[in-house]
């Protein structure tokens, strides 16, 4: 056997002294959590210091409080000023988690050390102090604070485990030290935990672990350490215990042993105040497992939670058993009952289980083990449940093996441990609602708008979430009464789902208010105040669909102050694209009383006319629209017609069409108005009959015949008149007419050129429309019948055939002088 090196035994014998112990751990392992049980029961230490920022020891009492239910995390984030910033911005903020299990060794010593007597304190870095070291955090999703990403990616305990016959290292782990769970030398484990952690970060250069903020945590760990150190040490007293992940903890002893100069707290680096937030949330299973992407502690969570519950009552396993035999058992006869649940998998027999155990049983005695670990487990299941390929028919089983194994429980949080209101009153609401917030399952919700008021109330809640950026509901179908799309759909289609983000969220959002409605309304009166701020409070189509959300939220006491802001709004805003697509909204919002209960919105026809009359008012000046607006003022044009001819609209007959119809007579006079707008009016002329067809197409072979304007330009008259009144392409032939003499005049580059704008011209028509178009420009010779050109029986080679056949018959009456006969 290969001895080890001078440094990894200079360390473990620094590891326990009379003075002081380091505890290596990796988060949320049962056995790191039991042996510093057993270790923390036999010293009684007179101080723990855990790896943590110090802010967190003001929660140690909450950590304690029976009310307070695994999972749980500590939440904490903090302001990033954003440089450079326009007034109003708000700052970025970083956020993470510092989450418990039972076996959280962490949590072990926080508990354990206050009940034997012990000062209890966290001794990292603050959280913003970190990322300021290591801009590890992304300010676009909450991180971890107990990542062991050096762990997962350390190359020599890739090897190591290729050696060991092991799949990864969190099969190595199990391999080496979750089976010594019942170990009584907490001693021995110690010492082997910490030569695996310096084995690992001897990949790491010091560069490196500067970069990454590793070593300025570091630092702050061994200033505290020395200052516990440097305290007078009461006779018969125990050591001071350091509990810390165990990459840190193998730099700590000689660290601390090499430090000069008189031992002092570590001091943050001056900057900027920070506003922070710190606050016990509650968390789930499915969030902790590594698998789903969770960077720090032990895959299949739930899983070891039951390992580490088993491991603390030895007394009622039957037969004096393994323990791991035990929560094998329980956890196949899960799988069964999940399997026969689970719509598409098939249920599993129970000899096919008892099967599966006895392999695993087997698989572990073959590997030394004292029974079955997750991995025995897993190729017990592969082994006997599995029948066909392991990604096709075994791939549903597969899956129920690791949410069995994952969990999916969520944790409790006292309402006195600080949690905003906002909080609270989500939970009051969603219990209220009879949405299920115990787990962390995804759950279809259909709510029925228009019949049930409990729907709309349901509706409302999960709208106001939404609007505060809670992800807790996903919208799949249904009528979007702001944007004015699938209003036939009678039914709102929701998915949600619980998840830590939900409350975490919560936390931030709860500087609007106390609870989801005061929330909601506020951040509403804030994106209005934003409106203002930019510059863009006179548009009053923004503030309508500001309107619309309000009133979608159930938010009703705050509508009568945004009428009167619209009403105003509407009068001064010069955009005529903003004030039709008012108008259309107010007309959608009246409609649509019964969900959106707008009843109590008696003044909404009024505002609609004074947005109408708005719109007419601005239409003269529409004339010269630049050619980039110009198709949007198109769609409103069409828009503006339709709001005043409808007959149901009574706001309607309170406009006089002469408004609407004066200025579009004065553009076809025009000759610098633009061509599309020119020709959209044209149209909506001729279909409303106030000009007819013989002065629709003059006005088309006029602007087609232009020698003013570019070719170009020419054609947009075409598009536009096509817009409004797309009949006139089968049912003048006066245009098929003029549109094949302005062909005539096109050289092969124009015609190329050009082609895609005709083509965009033509793209209004249906399949059928375009179908008697064709009938009307190439009618079969002699005949009234229209040209069949569909021929199904040609192939694409007898049509090529066609072709070449014709292009020899065309060279050959060349030759003979013959080109002018057909």
């Amino acid at each position: 056997m290969n001895a080890s090196p001078p440094e990894l035994d200079s360390l473990l014998a620094e590891l326990i002294t009379p003075e002081v112990i380091y505890f290596p751990l990796r988060h949320h392992s049962p056995a790191c959590a039991r042996h510093l049980e057993r270790l923390l029961r036999e010293r009684l230490p007179r101080s723990v210091l855990i790896e943590g920022p110090p802010s967190f020891t003001a929660l140690l009492p909450w950590l304690r409080h029976p009310g307070v239910r695994a999972p749980f995390a500590i939440y904490t984030a903090f302001a990033v000023p954003v440089e450079d910033a326009e007034p109003g911005v708000p700052p970025r903020r970083r956020a993470a988690y510092y989450p418990f299990v039972d076996s959280s060794p962490e949590l072990v010593a926080a508990r354990l050390g206050h009940e034997l007597g012990a000062s209890v304190r966290f001794i990292d870095l603050e959280f913003s102090q970190q990322s300021s070291s290591a801009d590890a955090v992304s300010a676009d999703r909450v991180g971890s604070l107990l990542s062991e990403a050096h762990l997962g990616h350390s190359r020599f305990l890739a090897r190591l485990a290729r050696r060991a016959g092991c799949r990864d290292h969190n099969d190595l782990w199990d391999h080496l030290f979750e089976t010594r769970l019942e170990s009584s030398d907490w001693s021995a484990f110690v010492r082997s935990v910490a030569a695996w952690c310096w084995c690992a970060r001897s990949e790491y250069s010091a560069e490196a672990l500067e970069a990454d903020g590793t070593l300025a945590r570091e630092r702050a760990m061994t200033a505290a350490i020395r200052s516990e150190l440097a305290q007078p040490m009461p006779a018969g007293s125990g050591p001071v215990v350091v509990v810390t992940g165990g990459f840190h903890t193998v730099a700590l002893p000689p660290a601390v042993r090499s430090a000069v100069g008189p031992a002092a707290p570590a001091v943050a680096p001056a900057g900027p105040a920070l506003e922070q937030t710190t606050c016990l949330v509650r968390y789930s299973f499915d969030q902790l497992d590594a698998l789903n992407g969770y960077a720090s502690g032990m895959p299949a969570p739930f899983y070891y939670d039951r390992l580490w519950h088993a491991s603390g009552r030895p007394e009622r396993r039957p037969d004096g058993g393994s323990l791991w035999g035990e929560v094998a058992a329980q956890w196949l006869v899960e799988l069964g009952q999940l399997s026969r649940r689970a719509k598409n998998a098939h249920a599993v027999s129970v000899s096919d289980l008892i099967a599966a155990l006895q392999q695993a049983r087997q698989l572990a005695a073959l590997r030394g083990h004292p029974g079955p670990t997750r991995e025995d487990l897993l190729d017990g299941v592969r082994s006997c449940l599995v029948k066909g390929a392991t990604d096709a028919e075994g791939a549903v089983i597969l899956d129920l093996a690791q949410h069995a194994l994952t969990g999916n429980r969520v944790g409790e949080v006292p309402v006195e441990a600080g949690a905003p209101p906002l909080v609270e009153d989500f939970r009051r609401q969603a219990q209220r609602l009879r949405l299920k917030l115990g787990d962390s399952v995804a759950r279809p919700c259909a709510l029925e708008l228009y019949r049930k008021t409990a729907h709309r109330q349901i509706s409302r809640f999960l709208h106001s979430l939404v609007h505060l950026q809670v992800p807790f509901a996903v919208l799949g179908a249904g009528p979007d009464f702001v944007r004015g799309t699938g209003l036939e759909r009678m039914i709102e289609h929701w998915e949600y789902r619980w998840s830590p983000a939900t409350e975490s969220q919560l936390v931030e959002a709860s500087v609007w208010g106390a609870t989801v409605e005061e929330a909601a309304a506020t951040r509403l009166r804030r994106l209005l105040a934003e409106l203002e701020e930019q510059g863009r409070g006179r548009q009053s189509g923004v503030a309508v669909e500001l309107l619309i959300q309000a009133c979608r939220l159930g938010l009703h006491a705050q509508v009568s102050q945004l009428v009167d802001l619209i009403q105003t709004q509407v009068e001064a805003d010069p955009s005529f694209v903003s004030v039709v697509q008012a108008a259309a909204q107010l007309r959608l919002l009246w409609e649509s009383r019964e969900p959106l209960e707008a009843h109590r919105l008696p003044q909404i026809p009024e505002v609609q006319v004074r947005a109408l009359r708005r719109a007419c008012y601005l239409l003269p000046n529409l004339s010269s629209t630049p050619e980039q607006e110009a198709e949007a003022t198109l769609e409103a044009l069409q828009q503006l017609q339709e709001l005043l001819s409808r007959e149901n609209v009574q706001a309607g007959a309170q406009v006089s069409a002469d408004l609407f119809w004066e200025p579009l007579r004065a553009w076809l006079a025009l000759s610098g108005a633009s061509p599309l707008l020119t020709g959209g009016a044209a149209g909506l002329l001729y279909r409303a009959g106030q000009i007819d067809e013989a002065e629709t197409l003059r006005c088309l072979v006029g602007h087609l015949q232009s020698t003013a304007t570019r070719p170009e330009s020419r054609l947009g008259f075409l598009v536009g008149l096509l817009r409004t009144a797309r009949e006139l392409a089968w049912q003048a032939p006066a245009l098929s007419r003029a549109v094949g003499e302005l062909l005539e005049h096109w050289s092969d580059d124009e015609f190329h050129r050009l082609l895609p704008q005709l083509r965009l011209a033509f793209s209004v028509l249906t399949p059928a429309e375009t179908d008697q178009v064709a009938g009307v420009v190439a009618p079969p010779p002699g005949e009234g019948a229209r040209l069949d050109w569909y021929r199904p029986d040609l192939a694409e080679e007898d049509l090529v055939w066609g072709r070449q056949l014709r292009r020899a018959v065309e060279q050959a009456l060349r030759q003979d002088g013959l080109e002018a006969w057909p």
